[in-house]
Protein backbone atom coordinates (compact mmCIF):
# COMPACT_ATOMS: atom_id res chain seq x y z
CA UNK A 1 0.00 0.00 0.00
CA UNK A 2 1.37 3.42 -0.98
CA UNK A 3 1.94 5.74 1.97
CA UNK A 4 0.67 9.30 1.78
CA UNK A 5 2.11 12.57 2.97
CA UNK A 6 0.71 16.09 2.91
CA UNK A 7 1.96 19.07 0.96
CA UNK A 8 1.00 22.68 1.65
CA UNK A 9 1.61 25.30 -1.00
CA UNK A 10 0.68 28.90 -1.77
CA UNK A 11 -1.11 29.03 -5.13
CA UNK A 12 0.98 31.12 -7.52
CA UNK A 13 -2.16 32.36 -9.28
CA UNK A 14 -4.56 33.35 -6.48
CA UNK A 15 -2.35 33.36 -3.36
CA UNK A 16 -4.54 30.97 -1.39
CA UNK A 17 -3.06 28.14 0.68
CA UNK A 18 -3.51 24.70 -0.88
CA UNK A 19 -3.07 21.38 0.91
CA UNK A 20 -2.67 18.16 -1.01
CA UNK A 21 -2.30 14.53 -0.05
CA UNK A 22 0.36 12.95 -2.22
CA UNK A 23 1.96 9.49 -2.28
CA UNK A 24 5.47 8.84 -1.04
CA UNK A 25 8.00 8.24 -3.80
CA UNK A 26 7.28 4.98 -5.63
CA UNK A 27 8.70 3.30 -8.71
CA UNK A 28 7.34 1.32 -11.63
CA UNK A 29 7.76 -2.45 -11.30
CA UNK A 30 7.17 -4.22 -14.58
CA UNK A 31 6.85 -3.37 -18.24
CA UNK A 32 5.48 -0.06 -19.42
CA UNK A 33 2.54 0.13 -21.79
CA UNK A 34 3.30 0.90 -25.42
CA UNK A 35 2.22 4.50 -24.78
CA UNK A 36 4.82 4.74 -21.95
CA UNK A 37 2.33 4.40 -19.07
CA UNK A 38 4.26 2.92 -16.13
CA UNK A 39 3.36 -0.25 -14.27
CA UNK A 40 2.24 -0.36 -10.65
CA UNK A 41 2.60 1.02 -8.09
CA UNK A 42 3.61 4.24 -9.86
CA UNK A 43 0.68 3.79 -12.25
CA UNK A 44 -1.90 4.35 -9.52
CA UNK A 45 -0.40 7.62 -8.32
CA UNK A 46 -1.62 9.43 -11.44
CA UNK A 47 -4.12 11.46 -9.40
CA UNK A 48 -1.21 13.31 -7.77
CA UNK A 49 0.86 14.13 -10.85
CA UNK A 50 -1.03 17.37 -11.49
CA UNK A 51 -2.75 19.24 -8.68
CA UNK A 52 -5.70 21.63 -8.67
CA UNK A 53 -6.00 24.76 -6.53
CA UNK A 54 -9.38 24.42 -4.80
CA UNK A 55 -9.79 28.19 -4.81
CA UNK A 56 -9.06 29.38 -8.36
CA UNK A 57 -8.79 26.10 -10.25
CA UNK A 58 -5.16 26.53 -11.32
CA UNK A 59 -3.88 23.10 -12.37
CA UNK A 60 -0.17 22.31 -12.37
CA UNK A 61 2.33 19.75 -11.10
CA UNK A 62 3.33 22.41 -8.56
CA UNK A 63 0.61 25.04 -7.99
CA UNK A 64 3.17 27.05 -6.04
CA UNK A 65 4.81 27.99 -9.33
CA UNK A 66 3.31 29.55 -12.44
CA UNK A 67 4.79 30.43 -15.81
CA UNK A 68 4.30 33.94 -17.09
CA UNK A 69 0.85 34.12 -18.65
CA UNK A 70 -0.58 31.11 -16.80
CA UNK A 71 -2.89 33.24 -14.65
CA UNK A 72 -4.47 34.71 -17.78
CA UNK A 73 -5.06 31.25 -19.26
CA UNK A 74 -6.83 30.13 -16.07
CA UNK A 75 -9.40 32.87 -16.65
CA UNK A 76 -10.20 31.84 -20.23
CA UNK A 77 -13.72 30.52 -20.90
CA UNK A 78 -12.46 27.24 -22.41
CA UNK A 79 -10.26 26.63 -19.37
CA UNK A 80 -13.15 27.28 -16.97
CA UNK A 81 -15.41 25.03 -19.03
CA UNK A 82 -12.85 22.22 -19.05
CA UNK A 83 -12.17 22.51 -15.33
CA UNK A 84 -15.51 21.01 -14.31
CA UNK A 85 -16.62 19.38 -17.56
CA UNK A 86 -19.01 16.49 -16.96
CA UNK A 87 -17.75 14.81 -20.12
CA UNK A 88 -14.49 13.76 -18.45
CA UNK A 89 -13.42 12.33 -15.08
CA UNK A 90 -12.17 14.90 -12.59
CA UNK A 91 -8.53 13.79 -12.83
CA UNK A 92 -8.72 13.95 -16.62
CA UNK A 93 -10.11 17.50 -16.42
CA UNK A 94 -7.17 18.49 -14.23
CA UNK A 95 -4.68 17.14 -16.78
CA UNK A 96 -6.56 18.75 -19.67
CA UNK A 97 -6.50 22.13 -17.94
CA UNK A 98 -2.73 21.79 -17.48
CA UNK A 99 -2.56 20.83 -21.15
CA UNK A 100 -4.48 23.98 -22.12
CA UNK A 101 -2.04 26.13 -20.13
CA UNK A 102 0.95 24.51 -21.81
CA UNK A 103 -0.64 24.75 -25.25
CA UNK A 104 -1.47 28.43 -24.89
CA UNK A 105 2.01 29.22 -23.59
CA UNK A 106 3.61 27.50 -26.57
CA UNK A 107 4.83 24.27 -24.95
CA UNK A 108 3.12 21.88 -27.36
CA UNK A 109 5.11 18.78 -26.32
CA UNK A 110 4.21 19.23 -22.66
CA UNK A 111 0.60 19.85 -23.67
CA UNK A 112 0.63 16.57 -25.59
CA UNK A 113 1.95 14.64 -22.60
CA UNK A 114 -0.73 16.15 -20.36
CA UNK A 115 -3.44 15.17 -22.82
CA UNK A 116 -2.10 11.61 -22.95
CA UNK A 117 -2.14 11.45 -19.16
CA UNK A 118 -5.75 12.63 -19.27
CA UNK A 119 -6.48 9.66 -21.53
CA UNK A 120 -4.99 7.34 -18.91
CA UNK A 121 -7.28 8.86 -16.28
CA UNK A 122 -10.22 8.17 -18.58
CA UNK A 123 -9.01 4.59 -19.10
CA UNK A 124 -9.02 4.06 -15.35
CA UNK A 125 -12.69 5.05 -15.22
CA UNK A 126 -13.60 2.94 -18.24
CA UNK A 127 -14.60 6.07 -20.19
CA UNK A 128 -13.72 5.07 -23.74
CA UNK A 129 -15.09 8.03 -25.70
CA UNK A 130 -13.37 10.69 -23.55
CA UNK A 131 -10.16 8.64 -23.68
CA UNK A 132 -10.27 8.66 -27.48
CA UNK A 133 -10.87 12.42 -27.49
CA UNK A 134 -7.83 12.93 -25.27
CA UNK A 135 -5.67 10.76 -27.51
CA UNK A 136 -6.76 12.59 -30.64
CA UNK A 137 -5.89 15.86 -28.91
CA UNK A 138 -2.48 14.45 -27.99
CA UNK A 139 -1.89 13.47 -31.63
CA UNK A 140 -2.65 17.00 -32.83
CA UNK A 141 -0.43 18.56 -30.16
CA UNK A 142 2.42 16.15 -30.92
CA UNK A 143 2.35 17.04 -34.59
CA UNK A 144 2.30 20.75 -33.76
CA UNK A 145 5.29 20.20 -31.48
CA UNK A 146 7.17 18.57 -34.35
CA UNK A 147 6.40 21.56 -36.55
CA UNK A 148 8.09 23.74 -33.93
CA UNK A 149 11.10 21.45 -33.69
CA UNK A 150 10.02 19.92 -30.37
CA UNK A 151 10.19 16.21 -29.60
CA UNK A 152 8.43 14.43 -26.75
CA UNK A 153 11.23 11.91 -26.21
CA UNK A 154 14.97 12.03 -26.98
CA UNK A 155 15.37 8.55 -28.50
CA UNK A 156 15.09 8.35 -32.28
CA UNK A 157 11.78 6.79 -33.27
CA UNK A 158 10.26 7.05 -29.78
CA UNK A 159 7.87 9.84 -30.75
CA UNK A 160 6.69 7.91 -33.78
CA UNK A 161 6.19 4.78 -31.67
CA UNK A 162 4.03 6.78 -29.29
CA UNK A 163 2.12 8.32 -32.19
CA UNK A 164 1.28 4.87 -33.58
CA UNK A 165 -0.14 3.76 -30.23
CA UNK A 166 -2.16 6.95 -29.88
CA UNK A 167 -3.63 6.47 -33.34
CA UNK A 168 -4.38 2.78 -32.82
CA UNK A 169 -6.06 3.28 -29.47
CA UNK A 170 -8.08 6.16 -30.90
CA UNK A 171 -9.35 3.78 -33.61
CA UNK A 172 -7.45 5.44 -36.45
CA UNK A 173 -6.08 2.12 -37.70
CA UNK A 174 -5.18 3.13 -41.25
CA UNK A 175 -3.06 6.05 -40.05
CA UNK A 176 -1.43 3.91 -37.36
CA UNK A 177 -0.45 1.22 -39.86
CA UNK A 178 0.93 3.77 -42.34
CA UNK A 179 3.12 5.43 -39.70
CA UNK A 180 4.33 2.06 -38.38
CA UNK A 181 5.38 0.89 -41.85
CA UNK A 182 7.15 4.18 -42.52
CA UNK A 183 9.09 3.87 -39.26
CA UNK A 184 10.18 0.30 -40.05
CA UNK A 185 11.48 1.42 -43.44
CA UNK A 186 13.80 3.87 -41.67
CA UNK A 187 15.60 0.98 -39.93
CA UNK A 188 15.22 2.29 -36.37
CA UNK A 189 16.52 0.78 -33.12
CA UNK A 190 15.60 -2.95 -32.96
CA UNK A 191 13.18 -2.39 -30.06
CA UNK A 192 11.31 0.26 -32.05
CA UNK A 193 11.09 -2.15 -34.97
CA UNK A 194 9.70 -4.89 -32.68
CA UNK A 195 7.08 -2.50 -31.35
CA UNK A 196 6.08 -1.32 -34.83
CA UNK A 197 5.65 -4.89 -36.11
CA UNK A 198 3.57 -5.71 -33.03
CA UNK A 199 1.45 -2.61 -33.61
CA UNK A 200 0.79 -3.68 -37.20
CA UNK A 201 -0.49 -7.04 -35.91
CA UNK A 202 -2.73 -5.28 -33.39
CA UNK A 203 -4.10 -3.02 -36.11
CA UNK A 204 -4.83 -6.05 -38.31
CA UNK A 205 -6.88 -7.45 -35.43
CA UNK A 206 -8.66 -4.08 -34.88
CA UNK A 207 -7.30 -4.19 -31.34
CA UNK A 208 -7.64 -0.85 -29.52
CA UNK A 209 -6.58 -2.17 -26.12
CA UNK A 210 -3.60 -1.41 -23.91
CA UNK A 211 -0.51 -3.57 -24.44
CA UNK A 212 2.98 -3.55 -22.98
CA UNK A 213 6.49 -3.38 -24.38
CA UNK A 214 7.08 -6.84 -22.91
CA UNK A 215 4.21 -8.19 -25.02
CA UNK A 216 5.83 -6.78 -28.15
CA UNK A 217 9.07 -8.56 -27.30
CA UNK A 218 7.31 -11.84 -26.55
CA UNK A 219 5.38 -11.57 -29.79
CA UNK A 220 8.62 -11.32 -31.77
CA UNK A 221 10.12 -14.28 -29.94
CA UNK A 222 7.02 -16.38 -30.59
CA UNK A 223 7.07 -15.45 -34.28
CA UNK A 224 10.69 -16.60 -34.60
CA UNK A 225 10.00 -20.08 -33.20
Amino acid sequence: MTRLRYLSSICAVCGETCRFSIPEAVVSIGSRDLDTRPAEPLRSTIYAWVKRCPSCGYCAPNPGKAQEGAAEVVKLPRYREQLDSRKFPRVANTFLCWSIIQEDLGAQAQAAWASLHAAWACDDEGDDVPARICRKRAVNLMRRAWEQGERLAPQAGADEALLVDLLRRAGRFREARAVAKEVIEQNPHPLITEIMRFQIRLVAASDRGAHTVAEARRSRQAASL
